[in-house]
């Protein structure tokens, strides 16, 4: 398990909605402000830092990005591991930092309480 703290976090989250991301947020962190809300994204201000969450960014999957980690969390992994507990759903990260270059992070799958390496792309 890496503790290595990324710059920024982001887990993608199988069929979610912005108003349960919305009272997740509200739960870990102290001031929750919606700053953007369209049919597809909405843009918070969590404790000062911008996160942006986006329906279907992938499939299915919606993505939540901190885009900056002023989070509880060293990584998308720890963060991937309090969403799927707290709302049930299948979250998607990565296990490690990415670069330009690279040819993809080590994905992992976090679905019915269980932790799975896979490969996004298959």
């Amino acid at each position: 398990m890496t503790s290595e703290r990324f710059p920024d976090i982001e887990v993608y989250l199988l069929k979610a909605e912005a108003s349960e991301i919305y009272d997740w947020l509200c739960t870990h962190f102290s001031k929750v402000e919606e700053q953007k809300n369209t049919t597809r994204t909405v843009q918070w201000l969590v404790d000062g830092n911008e996160v942006l969450f986006t329906l279907n960014s992938n499939k299915n999957f919606a993505s939540l990005w901190f885009k900056v980690n002023q989070t509880p969390w060293n990584n998308d992994l720890e963060c991937g591991r309090v969403l799927h507990t707290a709302l049930g759903k299948e979250v998607r990260c990565s296990k490690a930092t990415w670069q330009e270059g690279d040819e993809g992070p080590a994905w992992t799958k976090l679905i019915h309480a269980e932790e799975k390496d896979f490969d996004w792309n298959k």
